[in-house]
């Protein structure tokens, strides 16, 4: 395994094209196919699905591609850290978060932040909620983003943004005739298909399903992403519950889930750092920044998704 092999498969996840991904990477098709097909051979799993049309990720691909960006990521990081180490104007801001995190809301509300302060490099760590803790621990993030349910102790926090939650009936359900969103308390019996957990989303489910006194009736099987719970509801499989980030854009049978009439169910994000560490300056001008301006734009974008909506069901 090495580098440029990774390097390979991110570029066909991103293109869907095995072509277009070898003239990115300035490689012959042949030989980042090749490339990819003996990756394939050493990880024990097909990473694509291939047509005359269109590549896409396999579930195992789906599963495992956040794990080679993040060793790639790693090797960039030690070269920045190299950089900065040398010289001490650069910057290195390190930020990790659950695969839960909507991540164009980040990317959002980081704009501002990356345009007045170009000396900060920013990192992102996609992790699962223990690791992310650990790396927490062991100074190797400087904050993180994850599900407000999760508490850590000797930490400091702010609330970062809502998303609110929708119900993805299982195909074939008679239970969503007529029916334009759920209540909680009103589910369908379906049994809910769940991941294999440490992202965040079954403990989430199930602390807000217990607060409104309804038992979580998981599916028997896991699902790999959130991908899957989409496909396996519409197979019929089971029913899934997911943010509204994590949904894909054209999927068209989901309900709002309400907690009550005019409460929507969600789930609440928080940003978490060490407060007991010393906070480089850099890192304490993010602190402030998150604490002050982002607030402010978390609430523009929600004006603008519901004026859209607005417009949409008019």
């Amino acid at each position: 395994m090495n580098l440029k092999q990774l390097q390979f498969v991110v570029q066909v996840a991103e293109t869907h094209s095995f072509s277009r991904a070898a003239e990115l990477c300035f490689a012959t098709q042949p030989t980042l196919s090749n490339a990819i097909s003996q990756l394939e051979d050493e990880l024990g799993g097909k990473l694509f699905n291939r047509t005359t049309r269109r590549v896409d990720l396999t579930p195992f691909g789906e599963y495992i591609l956040p794990r080679i960006q993040e060793v790639l990521l790693s090797r960039d990081e030690l070269v920045k850290a190299s950089e900065s180490y040398h010289n001490p104007e650069h910057k290195i801001l390190r930020i990790g978060f659950s695969p839960l995190v909507d991540m164009q809301l980040l990317d959002q509300v980081l704009a501002p932040f990356r345009q007045a302060h170009p000396e900060v490099t920013m990192f992102f760590k996609e992790c699962f909620i223990d690791e992310l803790s650990e790396r927490l621990r062991l100074e190797q993030i400087d904050i993180q983003i994850i599900p407000a349910a999760h508490t850590i102790e000797e930490s400091s926090s702010c609330h970062f943004y809502k998303d609110n939650l929708y119900y993805l009936p299982a195909s074939g359900n008679q239970g969503t005739t007529n029916t334009l969103s759920f209540k909680i308390s009103d589910l369908p019996k379906t049994p809910i298909i769940l991941t294999g957990g440490g992202c965040g989303l079954n403990d989430a489910l199930t602390d807000l399903l217990k607060s409104q006194g309804v038992a979580l009736q998981a599916y028997a099987g896991q699902a790999l992403s959130y991908k899957v719970i989409e496909d396996w509801a519409s197979l019929g499989i089971g029913a899934g519950i997911l943010p509204k980030a994590k949904i894909s854009p054209d999927n068209k049978s989901i309900y709002p889930l309400f907690i009550d009439k005019d409460k929507p169910a969600s789930f609440s994000y928080e940003w978490i750092w060490r407060a007991d560490r010393v906070i480089p300056q850099h890192v304490d001008t993010f602190l402030d920044y998150i604490q002050t301006t982002v607030p402010t734009l978390v609430n523009g974008q929600a004006e603008k998704s519901k004026h859209k909506n607005t417009r949409r069901n008019a």
